[in-house]
């Protein structure tokens, strides 16, 4: 039996990937990682593109977050940013990705990857692997975790697969 909770995630799941698929699309043809990918558990979406000024590298900027905003109903802010001043910027639209380049067929390094989480950034590389991104950051080129980013489409063509 369905609740209405999971009736009304399984919509706006569906309305966000309608809405960003325009988008995604055009910039899906360009780089192969480029466009909308969806952060574990679908906490966020984070957009893929070319850095600015450095085509050749790729960035990215979180475009959505499934709870926009705090406990006090404000845009939610990047608070553990170890520079004072950032602290107050919201986390949509943060950078996140920095100028990783791709390296070797399918592998993006050489670049960072910032955590709003912790307020620390890592080395970082993307590996594009079956249609999943496998995200990895280190601290100390030792102390390494990775995540599975998945794009959007995919996410709900998986819950809809589920609702038969």
């Amino acid at each position: 039996m369905r609740t209405t909770a999971a009736r009304l995630r399984r919509r706006a799941l569906c309305a966000l990937v309608l809405l960003a698929a325009s988008g995604a699309a055009a910039a899906e043809e360009g780089t192969g990682i480029a466009g909308l990918w969806a952060t574990p558990g679908f906490g966020s979406l984070v957009e893929l593109a070319p850095c600015a000024g450095a085509s050749a590298a790729i960035c990215g900027r979180i475009a959505w977050l499934w709870q926009p905003n705090d406990e006090r109903g404000r845009p939610r802010v990047d608070r553990n940013n170890p520079d004072r001043a950032a602290r107050t910027r919201p986390l949509v639209g943060a950078e996140i990705v920095m100028g990783l380049r791709e390296t070797a067929p399918g592998v993006w390094s050489e670049g960072r990857i910032y955590n709003p989480d912790d307020g620390r950034t890592y080395t970082g590389a993307i590996r594009a692997r079956g249609g999943v991104l496998e995200l990895e950051g280190c601290a100390l080129r030792v102390f390494c975790e990775t995540q599975t980013w998945r794009r959007p489409a995919d996410v709900v063509a998986a819950v809809q697969r589920l609702g038969r």
